[in-house]
C-alpha cells in the first residue's frame, strides 16, 4: 500500500496577494486587468485566472469595441478561432496575404468587413438572435468608417475580483 502523505510547503513558498491593476500582454496586445489575484511560488509570481475564461471576455469585448480593431486584436481573434491566414482569409472571401497585411497594420479593414468578422465570431459564441441584433446596432458601418483616428493602442480592461471575469466599464 502507497503512502500518500500531504507534503505542506513552508509559508514563504506560497503566497496570495491582488494586485490593483496590472497590464497582461501575453494575447498580443495590452489588457488591463484590475483586482487580479496573484500567486507567487518557488520566487516567482503569476496571475492567478482562469486563461479560457480570459480569453472569452476578451473575444467578447472586441466583438463589441467601439472603434476598429487592430492588427494584432484581428491576429488574436484568427488564433484563438484555430484558423490559418488561409482559412480565416476564405472564410470572408479574401487572400491570406490580404489577413496578414491587416494584422501587420498594413492595411485597414474595410467597415462592412469588419462588421462581418465581429458578426462571425459573435456566432461562434454561440450567440442567441437578440445579441446579433444587438451588436448590428450598437455598431453601425457609419461609426466604424468614421474612425479615422491612428490605430492607437486602446487597452481592454477586464475586472477579476470575482472568478467570473468580467469587463471593467
Amino acid at each position: 500500500m502507497q503512502d500518500k502523505r500531504r507534503i505542506s510547503l513552508p509559508v514563504e513558498f506560497m503566497k496570495d496577494r491582488k494586485i490593483k491593476t496590472f497590464i497582461f500582454e501575453d494575447l498580443g496586445f495590452p489588457i488591463k486587468l484590475i483586482n487580479v489575484p496573484m500567486k507567487k511560488e518557488f520566487g516567482e509570481w503569476y496571475i492567478d485566472i482562469n486563461m479560457n475564461k480570459l480569453m472569452l471576455v476578451v473575444l467578447d469585448a472586441l466583438v463589441h469595441k467601439p472603434i476598429p480593431l487592430t492588427g494584432d486584436e484581428l491576429s488574436f481573434i484568427r488564433s484563438y478561432l484555430q484558423m490559418t491566414s488561409t482559412e480565416f482569409g476564405r472564410a470572408f472571401g479574401v487572400t491570406h496575404a490580404a489577413v496578414l497585411k491587416w494584422e501587420s497594420g498594413e492595411n485597414r479593414l474595410s467597415p462592412p468587413l469588419e462588421l462581418c468578422i465581429r458578426l462571425y465570431v459573435l456566432d461562434h459564441l454561440s450567440a442567441k438572435d437578440a445579441e446579433f441584433r444587438a451588436l448590428y446596432k450598437e455598431l453601425s458601418l457609419e461609426k466604424l468608417s468614421k474612425s479615422d483616428q491612428p490605430r492607437k493602442i486602446h487597452p481592454l480592461a477586464v475586472d477579476a475580483t470575482m472568478e467570473d471575469l468580467k469587463i471593467a466599464l
